[in-house]
């Protein structure tokens, strides 16, 4: 017996019948979420090495800082307080090099980086290195200091940019892979496009715990909301054990990571409903998974609690920054602190063409109208209250403390929240949007588009700005350019494929949402009345049903 509309014959249709039948394509067979997983992972690592690669070492926001601290962790280098907030370790000379390779380009985005006149000598030779990471949590730099067991030298530091592009993939392909899971997901998928922004790959492609906390963020708002809202019999154990595992990895990111971790677990739990939320807490088949979670929590916090990670310095230093003045001056940051997180690169010293930050917020514009169109009342709550977040956490978290430490904020610190902005949109379209079939498709597509566009331009800016300079002209030889590890053609060319596979990619699983359509027959007589929606919803039935199994 036919269990598809690809199994069932195209019945003859006698003179007279309301329909004519036409013969239909077979549809490809579709990607397990397994596939996607590593499919996703592995397209996101080469898009985030291709990224290392452009951009001279160093050349990440407090990058020297993190590969030091890193380099000491898994070498055993003892770190000794040198000054407040400055630690100093004994390690070969190439990574203490990394605190002088941007001194000349950092913060002058029309100087390329081969004004950094090198004297190698002998880069193993031991020498006092200093970072201000000194008590950051150790576990991200566990993963990317991994290669500094290797001879040092410069390819070394450009293998632990590629260790946290491969973190950061992994995070992001874990919520891919939830989102494949699902029979829903036309409106999620460009929706993770959109969230996973050039500022979070330039993250993704430098040592910086940023990266995974942005990257985790990605993975356990999908993952939470599918776990939440859609419950499957047959994959709550694994859907759990990914949430612990990306919790571990977001909560241990940074000091304020943890009241992240808050936020978007109340978020989910907000969207979901208590029914969920209940059923979820009293499965045992969740528990060790949330387990993880709530271990890995513990230690975040004890870790923050011992060494002091968010003390304030405790002096006026900043006097000047009364309550209402640095109130005034966070709001008016506000439109910053969205450019950063949509990109802008280097020591905060290259904007994004443009074109990009006007695409992005579109984009996302789209997405969060269409949104809060559908969505009812505790939906509408979830994604306003998240949006409003993104604006009041630099308010909260700089203003009471603005005297004695004046106001650091950058976009980079809240990209764990505010990812959760266009894929809590994507979430809540996919259950209420009117917007389906034929127009749903179109408008995915665009955004997909939008996005592959976006990222090509965000990487040619970036790599310009470091080869030639933004004052140089963009197809004119210049006097002594950057080179980069490879020719500035093939990491082009590099970048514009894996953006191409990123795109591809997410455009076939966003299509294999649709449920391919029984054929469309009727073989009674005109005026009979037969009707062909019992087929089709028998099949999308079936396909919701089967999409466990190809897990």
């Amino acid at each position: 017996m036919p269990t598809s509309a690809e199994q069932q014959p195209e019945p003859s249709v006698p003179v007279g019948a309301g329909r004519s039948a036409r013969p239909r394509r077979r549809a490809r067979s579709p990607w397990s979420p397994r596939a996607v997983f590593w499919l996703s992972w592995a397209v996101l690592t080469a898009l985030g090495g291709v990224w290392a690669l452009a951009s001279p070492m160093a050349a990440g926001p407090d990058e020297p800082a993190h590969i030091v601290r890193a380099a000491a962790l898994v070498r055993g280098a003892p770190l000794e307080e040198a000054r407040v907030g400055v630690w100093r370790a004994e390690l070969p000379r190439i990574y203490g090099l990394t605190g002088e390779m941007p001194g000349c380009f950092a913060f002058r985005s029309s100087e390329p980086a081969s004004c950094w006149d090198a004297d190698w000598g002998d880069v193993s030779a031991p020498q006092g290195a200093t970072t201000s990471a000194g008590n950051y949590n150790p576990l991200y730099y566990a993963v990317v200091g991994l290669p500094t067991v290797l001879e040092p030298r410069l390819g070394t530091l450009y293998l632990m940019r590629f260790m946290s592009a491969l973190l950061g993939g992994f995070c992001i392909a874990l919520g891919l892979r939830s989102v494949a899971e699902t029979a829903r997901r036309r409106w999620v998928v460009p929706a993770v496009a959109v969230a996973t922004t050039p500022m979070v790959v330039f993250m993704n492609s430098t040592v910086n715990p940023n990266a995974v906390e942005a990257a985790a963020g990605i993975g356990l708002w999908l993952t939470l909301t599918i776990a939440l809202r859609e419950p499957d019999d047959r994959l709550v154990s694994r859907r759990w054990w990914r949430a612990g595992v990306l919790v571990v990895l977001l909560v241990n990111a940074k000091a304020f990571s943890p009241l992240f971790l808050a936020i978007i677990v109340l978020a989910a739990a907000v969207l979901a409903g208590w029914r969920c939320v209940r059923a979820a807490l009293v499965d045992a088949r969740a528990w060790p998974g949330l387990g993880l979670g709530v271990v890995g929590s513990v230690a975040a916090v004890l870790w923050i609690l011992r060494a002091g990670a968010v003390s304030g310095a405790g002096i006026i230093a900043y006097p000047e920054l009364t309550t209402a003045k640095a109130l005034n001056d966070v709001l008016r940051l506000t439109s910053s602190y969205v450019e950063q997180q949509f990109g802008r690169f280097g020591w905060h010293d290259t904007p994004s063409p443009g074109s990009v930050y006007l695409l992005l917020a579109a984009a996302l514009g789209l997405l969060v109208l269409l949104a809060l169109a559908v969505a009812r009342g505790r939906e509408a709550l979830a994604l306003a209250g998240v949006a409003a977040l993104v604006v009041a956490l630099p308010v909260v978290l700089q203003v009471p403390n603005a005297t004695q430490v004046g106001l650091p904020w950058q976009g980079r610190y809240l990209m764990a929240v505010s990812v959760g902005v266009p894929l809590l949109a994507g979430v809540l379209l996919d259950a209420r949007s009117p917007v389906t079939g034929a127009a749903a498709r179109r408008v995915s597509s665009l955004l997909l588009a939008v996005v592959g566009v976006v990222q090509v331009l965000a990487f040619g800016e970036n790599l310009r700005r470091y080869v030639a300079g933004t004052s140089a002209p963009w197809f004119e030889p210049v006097v002594d350019p950057w080179q980069p590890p490879l020719p500035v053609a093939v990491l082009v060319g590099g970048a514009v494929l894996a953006v191409l596979a990123w795109v591809v990619l997410l455009a076939r699983v966003a299509r294999e949402a649709d449920p391919v359509p029984a054929p469309a027959v009727d073989v009674r007589p005109v005026g009979a009345g037969a009707s062909p929606e019992p087929a089709a919803e028998n099949l999308a039935r079936e396909q919701d049903a089967s999409v466990a199994s190809r897990t």
